[in-house]
């Protein structure tokens, strides 16, 4: 214990010496003062500069007003703060569909303005799993499989979460809190907690990717661990990847803030600690400085009562209290509450119940302004909250441009896309997730408003058209069953009898829903998954679509009415039978309040969409885990009587009109390893309409000391073009693109394969690529 301690204080002691340099997560804070108030603690009122104060459930002040220490509160923002009337962007999956981190990080600017309206001041986002395995209850919350992409957008939102330059931590924005570390994307059978085994290769290469460009690129100011066991020990008291890692290989030294619950798992659940005061030590010698715990009391918790009574006799070092205190200190004054939130006797005010953490299918919809419309809310800084920002019109409006660059268009056969509002009298709009309210998770309570995808399209066409409306099914009105192909078959034969009207066993809301599509000139059919279909803590073995969907899809084709399909969930699913069927899909995850409408600007063409998949779609679950930048395998890959290749790959997207490629040029073809080059190619827009398309630069590392996979994602930029207008682009290549991890960082010398593409399939790669070489 000594040596691990010793170690420990080594590390702090290098990352106190980083805050002199100015290159800490908390400059300019006067370490004078953080020793001085320390100083001056009981270990009580250390103990209590411990504990999370987590917005909206039981207080536990971690405030001191005998030294005028102020407040830390944290909450949730995973796409948008989740607090009732706060503005509701895109799930995390559909910001990442968006491959726009200058929108991003302009999104987590509002976020964070809207939390300290609220009064909160740190939140539990971005979730920076790279996630390999789509069976994971979580994906919804992730942004995807590729830890580039993943440490891009995350790095943007932390940057418009923390603000940059002199607005880092300003009074409008907060700390960010990277989660999950590490290496919780890739659980085993998709098991949410999984126990994970990793090499330092992968760990590295994938998992740690993306946080380490969080912690360049963004200096994020708390990470959170993993819930999990990696490598035979729980990352809560997991000194390699906290200690020797986080801080001795990256020299970060901000705030670490335990996951719900997690401590007190360390001897009740893993049995890696004997009891609550072997629990509390070995977080403290990993460095956990905060201990979130929804369940229990102060005294009740590792960091509470127990904490106190083992300091004082001497079983834990108070320097290991004094350093966690020390780093919740720094974040408060980084953030100038002791300038601007100066501590009353009136926030010490006791609940005595919270409300439990839970996900509904369903969601309170408030519309219009006032406290009185927010009455649920029970929070001592209620009289406090600037409802001018929270009702700022301009919040809203760049919601519903998140959601319109987060669509994606997976199928558009024959043009059937977009809709010639002028050649329509009758539309059906048919489906469980038609006229319903899908946020997704971390999105709990009143919204400001919602615009089901019914109101998007009735807002759009007005009195022109008539729009008419049923459910046909519920998402999961039973198990589903695992649809084999001779079970789709019978499916198919089923549907047609329905539109025959002989005798068929399908429920009514089915038939209705086939009688209304018969009568209309075109049938919008708003399927998929659900916030119970796909939330935390309850994975998946199926990934086809729930309960009768493919029957009343296939029922509503049967008709001859033209389709299109819209998917709405948190997960990518197995639709082999609408993708190889109906003419027009689109992807849309979950787009926030202003749902309906950017679905219905994408339809009828106002918006020409320009998303890309973030996550590679399996044709069934027996793909699974799927990603498209595995190593190569020793032999070529044979699925009996199925194809190893993706419904639809990794960066995947089409537009309304189209776009070439051409022109790749590299300026230098040979440099040395500490040097950089460009690559440039010329984009044009070759069709009638203007449009987005993504560019995406991959990388081939050939004879290096390590195998590297055959493409790996390196650059992208979101690029608007005029019909006829072309553009150039350039890529820098240097230390970023070429570096990978082999015992350290390093660019090896040796051949590089430069590829330049609007999507990961090996076909679009190989139309435009060129050689580079590193001396």
């Amino acid at each position: 214990m000594k040596l691990i301690l010793k170690i420990y204080l080594i590390v702090i002691g290098y990352s106190v010496q980083l805050g002199a340099q100015n290159s800490s997560v908390f400059p300019n804070v006067d370490e004078a003062k953080v020793q001085e108030l320390i100083s001056q603690m009981t270990i009580e009122e250390k103990a209590y500069q411990l504990v999370s104060y987590y917005f909206g459930t039981n207080i536990y002040s971690n405030a001191n007003l005998r030294l005028g220490i102020p407040n830390l509160i944290a909450g949730e923002c995973l796409n948008g703060f989740m607090a009732n009337g706060a503005t509701r962007f895109p799930q995390a999956i559909a910001m990442a569909s968006t491959w726009d981190p200058d929108l991003i990080e302009r999104m987590g600017n509002v976020v964070a303005k809207e939390a300290r309206a609220y009064g909160v001041h740190q939140c539990y986002s971005p979730m920076l799993a790279v996630v390999r395995d789509v069976r994971w209850g979580r994906i919804e919350e992730s942004y995807g499989e590729d830890p580039f992409l993943v440490g891009k957008i995350g790095v943007a939102y932390i940057k418009g979460l923390q603000g940059t330059g002199e607005q880092r931590f300003d009074k409008e924005h907060i700390l960010a809190c990277a989660k999950h570390f590490v290496a919780d994307g890739e659980p085993m059978a998709g098991d949410n907690g999984a126990a994970m085994d990793v090499s330092e290769y992968n760990l590295h290469n994938i998992h740690i990717y993306p946080f380490r460009m969080a912690m360049k690129g963004a200096r994020v100011s708390s990470i959170m661990p993993a819930h999990h066991l990696l490598n035979g020990i729980p990352c809560h008291a997991n000194n390699f990847i906290l200690n020797d890692i986080l801080r001795g290989q990256y020299g970060w030294d901000g705030l670490v803030v335990s996951d719900n619950q997690d401590i007190p798992r360390l001897y009740n659940l893993f049995y890696y600690a004997s009891d609550p005061s072997d629990a509390a030590r070995k977080s403290l010698e990993a460095g956990v400085h905060q201990e979130l715990d929804l369940s229990v009391g102060f005294n009740n918790r590792v960091y509470g009562h127990n904490l106190i009574e083992t300091v004082k006799k001497d079983i834990i070092p108070e320097k290991l209290l004094d350093n966690a205190v020390a780093v919740n200190l720094r974040a408060k004054f980084a953030l100038g509450l002791f300038d601007t939130e100066i501590p009353s006797p009136d926030i010490f005010v006791k609940q005595d119940s919270a409300p439990p953490v839970y996900y509904a299918d369903h969601f309170k919809r408030y519309r219009g302004a006032g406290i009185s419309s927010y009455n649920s809310i029970k929070n001592t800084h209620e009289k406090n909250i600037n409802w001018k920002t929270i009702n700022d019109k301009k919040s809203d409006e760049l919601a519903l441009e998140v959601a319109h660059k987060a669509i994606v268009l997976l199928k558009n056969e024959k043009n059937t896309l977009p809709l010639d509002s002028n050649k329509l009298k009758k539309i059906a709009v048919i489906g469980p997730n038609a006229n319903a309210i899908r946020v997704g998770g971390y999105s709990r309570g009143e919204l400001k408003y919602f615009v089901t995808i019914l109101e998007g399209i009735k807002n759009y066409v007005g009195d022109k058209i008539e729009v008419c409306y049923a459910e046909g099914t519920d998402i999961d009105t039973e198990r589903s069953k695992n649809y084999d192909i001779q079970f789709e078959q019978e499916l198919t034969r089923k549907a047609e009898s329905i539109v025959k009207n002989t005798a068929a066993p399908e429920s009514q809301k089915i038939l209705e829903a086939v009688e209304l599509a018969r009568k209309s000139d075109v049938a919008i059919l708003a399927i998929g998954g659900s916030e119970a279909t796909c939330r935390e803590n309850e994975d998946t073995d199926y990934l086809g679509l729930r309960g009768r969907q493919l029957e009343l899809v296939q029922a509503v084709k049967a008709t001859g009415t033209p389709c299109v399909v819209i998917l709405i969930g948190g997960r990518p699913l197995a639709i082999n039978w609408v993708a190889e069927n109906i003419p027009g899909i689109i992807q849309g995850w979950y787009l926030g309040q202003e749902t309906g409408n950017a679905i219905a600007d994408v339809l009828f063409g106002k918006v020409n969409p320009g998303g890309k998949l973030p996550v590679s779609v399996p044709h069934n679950v027996g793909q699974v885990p799927l990603f498209y930048n595995k190593l190569e395998t020793g032999r070529p890959r044979r699925i009996y009587a199925s194809s190893p290749k993706p419904l639809f790959p990794f960066g995947y997207g089409l537009s309304y009109t189209t776009f070439r490629l051409d022109n790749l040029i590299l300026k230098n073809a040979c440099i040395a390893s500490n040097e950089k080059t460009s690559l440039s190619v010329d984009i044009t827009n070759t069709g009638k309409v203007p449009g987005e398309e993504v560019v995406q630069l991959y990388i081939q590392a050939r004879n290096t000391a390590r195998v590297r996979p055959k493409k790996e994602l390196r650059g992208f930029q979101r690029i608007y073009l005029e019909p006829g207008q072309k553009k150039t682009l350039n890529f820098e290549i240097g230390k970023e693109q070429l570096e990978y991890w082999n015992t350290n960082w390093v660019v090896e010398p040796g051949k590089y394969t430069l590829f330049t593409a609007t999507d990961s399939s090996d076909e679009k790669l190989q139309m435009n690529n060129t050689e580079l070489t590193i001396k």
